[in-house]
């Protein structure tokens, strides 16, 4: 990827947080959307400052940013997971992983709310499995 990142929207983040939490009963309450503004525009910050255009590098950091902004009262590391998803499929690209990778790499986001040093792993597991899309 060498041109800008498309992002993911604050709206639509808490829209996947809104379906996310229904799905379990859960309530949904967005305590701060300023956290949750600031961790979208990691990718965005990586891509200008750091010159990373690498689209599992920025989708593993807007991941982990949003887990950890703790922006939602429930749901947040479900929230961050589908998150990075949407932000590769917005920028062209695809997830390809069977079921073992993906508890693998819900374990890893999990462990990186606590350990951020996991974000290179995750961002391992994301380099294998994310290919281009497939163009119509």
């Amino acid at each position: 990827m060498t041109t800008e990142p498309l992002g993911v929207t604050a709206d639509e983040v808490i829209t996947l947080n809104e379906r996310i939490v229904a799905s379990t009963g859960e309530r949904h309450v967005l305590r701060d959307r300023g956290a949750l503004e600031g961790a979208l525009a990691r990718p965005q910050t990586f891509f200008h400052y750091e010159d990373v255009t690498e689209v599992h590098f920025l989708a593993g950091y807007l991941i982990l940013s949003v887990g950890k902004a703790h922006a939602f009262e429930q749901g947040n590391k479900r929230t961050a997971w589908l998150a990075g998803v949407l932000f590769i499929l917005n920028n062209g690209y695809k997830l390809t992983m069977n079921d073992l990778a993906q508890k693998i790499i819900a374990d890893i986001v999990e462990r990186m709310m606590s350990d951020e040093d996991q974000v290179k792993q995750l961002i391992f597991w994301l380099d294998k499995y994310t290919d281009p899309a497939e163009t119509a």
